[in-house]
């Protein structure tokens, strides 16, 4: 971490950066700053309805304004809901990118949290290939027997489990360059780009993750491109393919994250602590603490002030090993890929975990692969 530890998670950044735990005081006057304030605008035999009032605002100032308002609900959602954040060491994200994922199903997540953040700067994935811009992290939202309008169907659909990801990184850039593309004329829309959902349902044979991907891949490719459209432009086109490179960058990563996770507690390496750089000197005043019940009284004032504890994931993961070798003489350096599988355990094999085969490097000694390395716990 180059930043120091607050400022390295987005969360703490867009927050001080806006000020939004004043915005929470009164929320209705932050929105009608951002959207324009609600007007009468029709009464039909006594019913009468409401719109937010934008004419003082250009197409790119509600583009900006509607980008921040819901990175500011995604950013509220987490903070009235624990305020988790997991920090994955770059070790082990490493490690998580060479682990397949295509044969394992919903019910193998056992998540902590239904609302938490991961953060994703060690990766350092481009936001595209025409930015030095990163996806610094993502929300991460669980909803079980959810329901979820479908784009291409005119019925609800009731699904058995939806994982929702929200990704976030200094992307106003991309208001300011394609807010007349990607933004309809009321300057939302845009806000989608950053978003994918998946969700699983066994009566649709939706179970497996890859079939949740491809799923969400067809959703957003009816919603880009209604059947009512007769033409489809260049712009929707390259929008399009541009979205799916970004599913494609991030979604295999962030599903080994959340297997992780759902390990068993003796199996993962998490510690949990509060950043070293806390404000009104709480580490010092922990450090002083003579009893359980004085740490607690300063540990509500911490949370009281809006900050949690950072649990850092992986931090073992440091250790450079020898590599896995081949009878292959002509076998170039490369990755043996991981992947995940459940096994039974318990009395009479009742009960099921997750357990991850680690990925290895094969035939090391014949050269260097061109990047990473294979980790593994001391």
């Amino acid at each position: 971490m180059k930043d120091s530890e607050l400022k390295y998670f987005f969360p703490y950044t867009f927050e001080k950066n806006l000020n939004l735990k004043e915005k929470l005081k009164n929320r209705n006057a932050f929105f009608d700053e951002l959207w324009g304030k609600n007007e009468y605008f029709y009464q039909d035999e006594g019913n009468y309805g409401y719109r937010r009032n934008r004419e003082h605002l250009s197409l790119l100032q509600c583009s900006v304004n509607d980008y921040k308002a819901f990175e500011f609900l995604e950013w509220e959602r987490w903070f009235k809901n624990g305020r988790n954040i997991f920090s994955f060491s770059k070790a082990l994200l490493e490690m998580l990118n060479h682990t397949d994922v295509n044969d394992i199903t919903y019910e193998s997540f056992n998540l902590p949290y239904d609302n938490f953040y991961i953060s994703l700067k060690p990766l350092e994935i481009k936001a595209s290939i025409d930015s030095d811009k990163i996806i610094e992290g993502v929300y991460i939202s669980i909803d079980r027997n959810t329901m979820r309008k479908n784009s291409t169907e005119s019925s609800d659909d009731f699904e058995d489990f939806a994982i929702g990801f929200h990704f976030v990184g200094d992307f106003e850039e991309y208001v300011l360059k394609y807010h007349n593309k990607i933004w309809n004329d009321f300057g939302s829309g845009g806000r989608s780009f950053w978003s994918y959902a998946f969700y699983f349902n066994k009566d649709r044979n939706i179970v497996k993750i890859i079939d949740a991907i491809n799923d969400w891949k067809d959703v957003y490719s009816h919603s880009l491109f209604p059947q009512e459209h007769e033409e489809i432009n260049d712009c929707y086109l390259d929008l399009f393919n541009h979205y799916l490179k970004f599913v494609d960058s991030t979604c295999i990563i962030l599903v080994n994250c959340l297997l992780y996770l759902s390990m068993p507690k003796d199996d993962k390496d998490i510690e949990t602590k509060y950043s070293e750089d806390l404000p009104f000197n709480f580490n010092r005043k922990l450090r002083l603490a003579k009893s359980i019940n004085e740490i607690s009284k300063i540990e509500s004032k911490i949370s009281a002030s809006g900050y949690s504890k950072i649990q850092y994931v992986g931090k073992s993961y440091a250790r450079i090993t020898k590599s896995e070798n081949t009878t292959t003489e002509n076998v170039t350096p490369h990755w043996r890929r991981g992947h995940w599988r459940n096994q039974r355990y318990g009395e009479k094999l009742t009960s099921k975990k997750i357990i991850w085969i680690k990925p290895v490097i094969v035939n090391d000694e014949k050269g260097k692969l061109k990047k990473g390395h294979i980790y593994e716990v001391n």
